[in-house]
């Protein structure tokens, strides 16, 4: 059982630097609700391997200057056992909030994000 969903803690979505924010772990909640129900449809764990990014840590690893991971409105999720990332990426564009958002396909991961401005679409 999660602290913010069914299935996610907050502890998922935490800055990995201790140097600069101390692993702060902002999130926001609409994130969440998409994420968790992606999970929902994929029927087994996700994996977030990047949520929140502090400015200085976004910076750090080269991340866009304005990314959405830097206010807590992104996250970049680990592809399944068993998925590829565009079976992967074309399931969350079935999440209301993704599909008016952000989706980037990676070949290990998927980048989803809850920006207002309009849906935007990449790959690497």
């Amino acid at each position: 059982m999660g602290d913010l969903s069914r299935n996610f803690n907050r502890s998922e979505f935490a800055c990995r630097c201790t140097r600069f924010c101390g692993g702060s772990a902002p999130v926001d909640p609409r994130l969440v609700a998409g994420l968790q129900a992606l999970r929902e449809k994929v029927g087994k764990p996700l994996t977030v391997s990047s949520g929140f990014r502090c400015k200085r840590h976004n910076r750090a690893i080269g991340g866009a200057k304005d990314s959405l991971h830097t206010v807590a409105m992104a996250a970049d999720v680990l592809v399944p056992e068993g998925w590829t990332s565009d079976p992967f990426a074309d399931l969350a564009e079935s999440i209301d909030v993704f599909r008016t958002g952000g989706i980037g396909v990676y070949p290990t991961w998927v980048h989803v994000d809850v920006r207002t401005t309009g849906p935007a679409r990449w790959r690497a």
